[in-house]
């Protein structure tokens, strides 16, 4: 019964126009755009250190592919945003500044609804790490997307009809290309493509890229904090440079030689430019 009253339109509507009124002071909801397995949740750590922020690494609910079979992904993850997602995301912004998120599901399953909701204040930190370094980071896990089960939660299926990157053909049915490091490299690339799409839908809304190694530049960062115009001591940044989490090392049970890591990154780049033209993903 109490789960019912929380989640009623009604409750929800009337909770969120309190919230939006205790958010007055919130001059950013920052969002990181990224793939994983790229220094997301050292970035929070080190936005953690600006004064007025609050920052949070994949908060609750993630929004994964937990979609229910025979669902519409759209209205799932619509319904979870408008009842779950946007109210917290008001309640641990109240009285800060700069609300962070560190998630790498925003790009994939609520950077539209987070746009609808948070628009005027968006502001987007594309986090950029090579791809086969990503890939091999994700397959040395045994997070495989659309097989195991990491991949699919976490990641992206290449069989999905609405992938941008139409590749299954290719990396199911082509003996050369059925190692399962080829789905975490087209995972790369097609989530890039989907951030050039929502640039393209949001030209509006400020962004800035970052490197992976730039986590490791003061100047860069302080580039960072400055195009998004979010205020900071300098100091505080500096004593924050080059934070490392996540790292997953017991995790790690195989790895892809550097060499042959982008010897397959250029096979496959190869044959999706020849599908898509160069630059595809840029």
């Amino acid at each position: 019964m109490r789960a019912l009253l929380k989640y009623n339109p009604v409750t929800v509507a009337v909770y969120n126009v309190f919230l939006t009124s205790r958010c007055r002071s919130v001059d950013a909801y920052v969002f990181v755009a990224t793939t994983g397995r790229s220094g997301s949740e050292s970035l929070s750590r080190i936005l953690a250190g600006v004064d007025g922020a609050v920052c949070y690494h994949e908060p609750y609910p993630i929004m994964y592919n937990d979609c229910p079979d025979g669902t519409d992904p759209q209205k799932y993850f619509a319904r979870n945003f408008s009842k779950i997602k946007r109210i917290n995301i008001r309640r641990s912004a109240a009285g800060y500044r700069y609300y962070v998120e560190t998630n790498h599901q925003f790009i994939k399953n609520f950077s539209s609804l987070a746009v609808t909701h948070f628009r005027k204040k968006i502001k987007i930190i594309h986090l950029v790490r090579r791809a086969e370094a990503v890939a091999g980071s994700f397959y040395s896990i045994g997070s495989i997307p659309g097989q195991t089960r990491t991949g699919r939660i976490y990641l992206l299926d290449p069989r999905s009809d609405d992938n941008r990157i139409q590749m299954a053909d290719l990396l199911y049915a082509d003996t050369r290309f059925q190692h399962d490091f080829f789905k975490c490299l087209w995972y790369w690339y097609e989530v890039e493509t989907r951030f050039k799409e929502f640039l393209a839908s949001n030209p509006d809304i400020p962004w800035i890229e970052m490197r992976t190694s730039d986590l490791n530049k003061k100047d860069a960062l302080l580039e960072m904090v400055a195009k998004l115009e979010i205020k900071v001591d300098p100091r505080r940044i500096e004593s924050l440079v080059g934070t490392h989490c996540n790292r997953k090392t017991s995790a790690k049970s195989r790895e892809i030689p550097l060499e042959q890591g982008a010897e397959m990154n250029r096979m496959l780049l190869d044959r999706m430019e020849q599908r898509y033209g160069k630059g595809f993903w840029r």
